[in-house]
């Protein structure tokens, strides 16, 4: 469901007179320990005759952080339906991953206590510290779409202890007049960034029966002809595959009797191909039974996800309208399911990389590393790869290290990996730089072959040793592991992260390539 969003620079009173027939709902931050102070809160206190002043007295509530109260008007206001008041906290403390956690909550309540459908959200009377109007408004957008999402769009009813999810439909950021151009320049980028994680979410979401890889690799052509000629798709199938010897996308998909795919998303900036190339490769095995080595029923269960990583790939592609970087960028996805059958992978089998690196298989549950291998050397050698960022669910191990809310990540450059990190950061997802000693590296011996893919050791470090084997020299490299972030479990989920897929990566991504605007 999309949400009307839009900013304006015109007073709250006239924002609500265009709301007569269908009351709005206004969001109101505050600062702890300053009361109605500040000209928004004033306004709103004047305009409904002191209305939050005396609940906030009379409650003794103190917008600390993360603190939240909805006050019903009792529709004594022409336009205005309810207030949800949202605690910032002290104002010399506010930075904008306080401001992040704030509105995750301030939405929530907006969507569920509140039940809010039409939302005006006052920008221009918050002590931007740290942190400009444009990024206040791009969080403002990104996160009221994301806090809509629903993923039960196969659900034909509702429990009897369950309400049905309530849905925004439009959303007002008051601006003043000097900030207006920045506020639409944040809303624009917010909104765009929270649809393509939608769609992350929602390929991650869709049951592997239906997502194959032939669908994923048709959700990528569409990508490419909504684009408006910003982008480019060409899939390869398994002829073409054989030919080009990615054995270890071949190897496992042996077991399925679905077809894989080879997927490949290009942009160039309107002045050429760069010199530079910066490749996105993303996991993408859309289901993972664990081939041979079976897993059990437990560690199956919401094994759709194990192509989150292509998912953000094709979906941070689709935002090349509006990012729009000046240099060339290369998604790549290798595609298939890991199944059992009679002619599935077998353990103890050797394998031969499009590389012309032999790789013993020791578990066939480590599959993704043998796709990814195959993804990373065809960026490198037929696209022209200079940079790759990987992203894969490929560990256990890495959760156990960092828990189900931070991504590990590894890279061969400190200063890329930094600076990777850094858009993280703003964009407002928990990742961690995990080390590479060299001393791991041997884990990955094998006796049969060149390597083996169970290496032995810190499981997280190890899978990204195996991958560096396949990074050329000079070619600079992270690789992402979501195995943790991508999907959230009925426990897990929580403000803007619903229950289901997380689309982890895309804002990260569009963040990093936002970097290289021109």
């Amino acid at each position: 469901m999309s949400i009307d969003i839009k900013v304006t620079a015109g007073k709250l009173r006239s924002a609500l007179a265009k709301h007569t027939e269908e009351r709005a709902s206004l969001v109101l931050v505050l600062f702890s320990g300053e009361g109605v102070k500040g000209a928004i809160p004033q306004a709103v206190d004047e305009l409904t005759n002191g209305l939050i002043s005396r609940r906030l007295e009379h409650d003794g509530f103190d917008p600390k952080y993360k603190q939240s109260k909805v006050i019903d008007t009792d529709l004594t206001v022409d336009g205005l339906d309810k207030i949800v008041l949202i605690g910032l906290g002290r104002r010399s403390q506010l930075k904008l991953s306080g401001l992040r956690a704030v509105l995750a909550e301030a939405f929530v309540e907006a969507r569920d206590s509140a039940r809010a459908e039409h939302l005006i959200f006052p920008l221009i009377d918050v002590d931007l510290k740290g942190f400009t109007v444009e990024q206040f408004a791009q969080v403002v957008a990104e996160y009221a779409v994301l806090a809509d999402y629903e993923p039960n769009h196969q659900k034909t009813r509702t429990w009897l202890d369950e309400a049905e999810q309530n849905h925004f439909k439009s959303l007002t950021l008051l601006a003043d007049r000097w900030t207006l151009s920045a506020a639409k320049r944040g809303l624009r980028f917010g909104q765009q960034v929270a649809e393509a994680t939608v769609l992350a979410r929602n390929l991650v979401n869709e049951p592997a029966r239906t997502m194959t890889a032939q669908k994923l690799a048709d959700t990528a052509k569409q990508v490419a002809a909504n684009s408006g000629g910003l982008v480019s798709c060409r899939v390869l199938q398994k002829k073409s595959i054989e030919k080009l010897g990615m054995g270890g996308l071949l190897a496992v998909n042996r077991g399925s009797k679905n077809p894989p795919a080879f997927i490949v998303l290009s942009y160039d900036p309107a002045s050429g191909p760069t010199e530079e190339v910066v490749a996105l490769v993303g996991k993408g095995v859309t289901f993972d039974t664990g081939g041979l080595n079976v897993k059990d029923w437990e560690s199956m269960r919401n094994m759709k996800m194990d192509m989150a990583g292509s998912a953000a790939v094709i979906a941070t592609m689709s935002l090349m309208n509006v990012l729009k970087p000046c240099v060339s960028v290369r998604a790549v996805v290798a595609a298939t399911d890991n199944l059992v059958s009679r002619d599935a992978m077998l353990q103890d089998e050797v394998i031969t990389s499009m590389s012309g690196i032999t790789v013993e298989v020791g578990h066939t549950d480590c599959e993704g590393r043998l796709t990814l291998m195959d993804a990373i050397h065809y960026a490198q050698t037929k696209l022209g790869a200079t940079k790759v960022i990987d992203l894969a669910t490929l560990t256990g191990a890495v959760e156990e290290a960092l828990g189900a809310y931070v991504t590990g990540i590894f890279g061969n450059d400190a200063r890329f990996t930094g600076k990777f990190a850094e858009s993280a950061d703003r964009a407002g997802e928990d990742m961690c730089a995990l080390p590479m000693p060299d001393i791991y590296r041997d884990g990955n011996k094998s006796n049969m072959a060149d390597l083996t893919n169970d290496g032995t050791g810190p499981g997280a470090i190890i899978a990204a040793w195996f991958l560096r084997e396949f990074v050329q020299e000079g070619v600079t490299w992270i690789h992402a592991d979501i195995a943790g972030t991508a999907f959230r479990t009925d426990a897990q989920a929580s403000g803007i992260e619903s229950v289901g897929g997380t689309g982890v990566g895309v804002r990260t991504l569009a963040q990093f390539l936002r970097s290289y605007g021109c």
